[in-house]
């Protein structure tokens, strides 16, 4: 039993840690001049936080804001103190944070930590259940279609092309777009165009080196699909991607992200606490893993559960075997009573055998002493 509950323990604490880890991304657009409330949310615990941060990570590494329970927030930057407002108490496992009047250097990644009192310890900083992304944009064009790509350093993200507006038209290049701060920048350009039925001319630029970036096609339900291959990525090159195919008829020229907006991460080393796709594969191993070992061992007691009751069912059979040596004493017995049957026959006859050899006494008088 001892195992069975230390294996219970491993069980609950990987999904504890699966769920304390792991932390869903939300995508947030939003135009200049708009307001964002991020909620941050933990799971109730025991003691309850008494502080939160809130930072932002990816274009800028800096601290947002600092709030004690009980308290006014403390706001990193003068600038935003108007800005940035707070609803509710860190002690509550809840705490919204509201940006107004939103610029386009607003444009990051944004994550809570709230903070909680460990009397042996220093002060423990748990992750809240949710990562924003908030992508704010200087003209409104519409609502993105934003999408998650994670990977780690030295590896590779796909990119998929799609056409402008969804037209199934004649593809005559590709062009990837990435945002890191106020605008997007072209980071790749390869473009065929044709004057005529004879004559064409093309164009090419890439911000990187050859070899890095690999274009290929395939055919689906709706025709070629195209998908766009960066190798060798960095932390750094984390950023919003938008790749989009060049048709013909149609100009180039646009500046902005295309409809489709993949914002890749790419994490520092190959097997991080981010890498969501990575870790659910371990975690999902070691609990299937875990579970076979506890059926095992299920089995295991269950096997000797029966062992042990016929351990203690054995001792029944020497009863059985005494019960079956009475029959023998049995027909032991029965001589005795025959020889007793014997003596009490001769102990009746021994008056009729005292008769013959009385030859005083006349039969008559023997035959009533014998039935007397």
């Amino acid at each position: 039993m001892t195992g069975v509950q230390f294996l219970a323990c491993v069980w609950t604490l990987v999904i504890t840690q699966t769920v304390l880890v792991l932390s869903d991304i939300q995508f947030l657009e939003r135009y200049e001049g708009d307001s964002v409330v991020l909620p941050c949310v933990i799971q109730q615990n025991e003691p309850p936080p008494f502080g939160m941060y809130l930072s932002r990570s990816w274009l800028q590494q800096s601290q947002v804001l600092y709030i004690h329970t009980k308290s006014v927030a403390t706001v990193a930057n003068d600038d935003d103190q108007t800005r940035i407002g707070t609803s509710g108490d860190p002690s509550s496992h809840s705490l919204n944070v509201t940006i107004s009047e939103l610029r386009v250097s607003d444009t990051d990644r944004y994550y809570c930590d709230f903070v909680v009192h460990r009397p042996l310890s220093e002060d423990e900083r748990i992750h809240g259940d949710t990562e924003f992304v908030l992508l704010v944009t200087a003209a409104a064009h519409g609502s993105l279609d934003i999408g998650l790509i994670e990977t780690y350093a030295g590896g590779a993200a796909v990119l998929p092309c799609l056409p402008p507006n969804g037209e199934g038209l004649a593809v005559e290049g590709v062009s990837l777009k990435r945002q890191r701060g106020r605008a997007p920048v072209e980071m790749l350009y390869n473009s065929k165009r044709h004057h005529g039925s004879s004559s064409s001319s093309s164009s090419s630029s890439s911000q990187f080196s050859t070899g890095r970036v690999q274009l290929s096609s395939a055919p689906g339900p709706g025709g070629l699909t195209y998908n766009l291959t960066l190798q060798q990525l960095q932390p750094e090159e984390s950023a919003l991607y938008s790749c989009q195919l060049l048709v013909r008829g149609r100009a180039d020229n646009s500046s902005s992200l295309g409809r489709h907006v993949f914002f890749v991460s790419v994490q520092g080393r190959h097997c991080g606490c981010s890498s969501y796709s990575t870790l659910l594969y371990a975690l999902s191993s070691a609990v299937a893993v875990l579970l076979l070992l506890l059926l095992l061992i299920g089995f295991l007691a269950i096997h000797k559960g029966k062992a042990r009751r016929s351990v203690k069912a054995r001792p029944q059979v020497p009863i059985y075997e005494e019960m079956t040596g009475v029959k023998p004493l049995a027909r032991k017995v029965a001589p005795h009573h025959l020889e007793e049957m014997e003596s009490s026959e001769y102990r009746n006859c021994s008056v009729k055998k005292l008769c013959p050899e009385n030859h005083y006494e006349s039969p008559a008088s023997c035959t009533q002493n014998g039935t007397e």
